[in-house]
């Protein structure tokens, strides 16, 4: 694992809130996006192989429904949090990204990006078969 990269403090403090809370809402977007896909996913393997998979494991499985539904609520918190916060409003950026261990994560938190980063499936080979 790599550690995560220091940002220029010029870059990070202070982080306004408003900033913070939408930037906050676009990963849990993102996140509930990843989620969606990956539901789609198990819900077809779950009609495809009903027979080999216990009721305990299928019960897990459709844990990823509240995951899709809980990220999807958070994002929408953060969404107007962010709406309601006083641009005044604002916290020290350096801490708020302490501990995050993923650099381009903290990056984007701490710089109100925008955007969060898209996750493209063919970026990783975990489960490919060739």
């Amino acid at each position: 694992m790599m550690p995560a990269q220091r940002l220029p403090l010029t870059d990070v403090n202070p982080l306004s809130m408003p900033v913070l809370l939408g930037q906050l809402s676009n990963e849990l977007g993102a996140l509930q996006l990843m989620a969606a896909d990956m539901e789609a996913t198990v819900d077809d393997m779950i009609e495809r192989h009903a027979g080999v998979l216990d009721a305990r494991s299928i019960q897990n499985l459709q844990l990823l429904d509240i995951l899709n539904q809980t990220l999807r609520a958070l994002s929408l918190f953060a969404s107007n949090a962010a709406g309601l916060s006083s641009p005044g409003w604002t916290v020290d950026g350096r801490g708020t990204i302490a501990g995050i261990t993923l650099a381009s994560l903290a990056q984007r938190l701490a710089r109100g990006a925008g955007t969060a980063a898209h996750v493209q499936a063919e970026s990783y080979e975990l489960f490919s078969d060739g």
